[in-house]
């Protein structure tokens, strides 16, 4: 407790005494060089022995600060005293925690060995000492004022900088998490369209690369976007009666060069097609997907044709989106 208020005075003042012990002085040393090495200033303590010192002041300032009387802080000021006498007479020196050590010299004169104290160095905290390259001639200790204040200012720069620039990235990084957060639903819904526009681009590849579609204003769904079949100019009027899908247990229908299929779906996966058939309502047609080896999409036909003409007249009337594929 005697400690840490003695630290707590000299933040105050420059010097607290002590009475029958002695002065603890604050002293301020300049950067300096040793062996290449630049050394950050730093504020020690000194201490100048004397039994004569009066420390009224110190008493009454452990009073103030500990909330107690004149007569009990003078008592831990003594007891103090009295601990660090019958320390030493046992003990070649006596250690005290965030302080420093005490010792007596033969002639019976305490002295102190200041540590480097935290609490009075707030200002040079964080500045370590320095390599510098070895040179020549050159005095290897002597102060070092204004080179080495030039040479803090640089690394203490280098430290804002690179705190800067963690406390920015933190704030970016935080600002990206929060937006997809906020936009989930909406990023969900872009991906989704991307999605859609290349299994398009997909379809229009592979049935009918002849069309001229322009994919970037096809309106979004859930499962696919389907492509409307222009009606052929050279229409043969004969057979154009459809071969109806008969309802069987088996869903797939293999396919059959020569033949006309009316499209009203085209997926990557059968539990699409399942669903796009029972949302759309197309068991009434018998729907089917259609098995191509060639082609590993799932195609969700309604109709079966001889002829072009009949099926893209079937596919206009039941639905302007459905398509023909031969």
């Amino acid at each position: 407790m005697i400690t840490s208020t003695i630290i707590r005075a000299l933040l105050e003042e420059n010097s607290v005494t002590i009475s029958g012990l002695g002065t603890f002085f604050l002293k301020k040393l300049p950067s300096q060089i040793k062996e290449d090495i630049v050394y950050p200033p730093q504020n020690m303590v000194e201490f100048e022995y004397s039994k004569e010192a009066e420390g009224f002041d110190f008493v009454s300032k452990l009073s103030k600060w500990e909330q107690i009387r004149i007569d009990e802080a003078q008592t831990q000021v003594s007891e103090w005293l009295n601990l660090l006498e019958k320390g030493l007479e046992h003990n070649k020196s006596l250690f005290f925690d965030d302080f420093g050590t005490f010792s007596k010299e033969l002639s019976g004169k305490i002295v102190f060995q200041s540590m480097l104290i935290s609490q009075l160095n707030v200002e040079n905290e964080g500045f370590e000492p320095v390599c510098l390259l070895s040179q020549k001639n050159v005095q290897t200790t002597q102060t070092m004022d204004e080179p080495v204040i030039d040479k803090r200012h640089i690394l203490v720069k280098k430290k804002n900088k690179r705190d800067k620039i963690w406390f920015a990235t933190t704030i970016l990084a935080t600002a990206m998490l929060l937006f997809a957060l906020f936009f989930k639903e909406k990023i969900v819904v872009f991906y989704k369209t991307i999605s859609t526009k290349s299994e398009i681009a997909m379809v229009i590849k592979d049935d009918e690369p002849e069309n001229d579609i322009d994919i970037n204003n096809l309106e979004e769904e859930d499962t696919v976007v389907v492509v409307t079949v222009p009606v052929s100019k050279n229409i043969n009027k004969k057979n154009n009666t459809a071969i109806h899908l008969h309802e069987s247990k088996d869903i797939h229908l293999p396919y059959e060069k020569g033949k006309y299929y009316v499209i009203a779906g085209s997926f990557t996966k059968d539990e699409d097609a399942l669903r796009h058939i029972k949302e759309k309502k197309l068991e009434k047609y018998h729907a089917k997907i259609i098995v191509e080896p060639k082609n590993p999409r799932k195609r969700v036909c309604i109709g079966v044709f001889d002829n072009e003409e009949a099926a893209i007249k079937f596919a206009a009337q039941t639905d302007k989106n459905y398509w023909v594929l031969k």
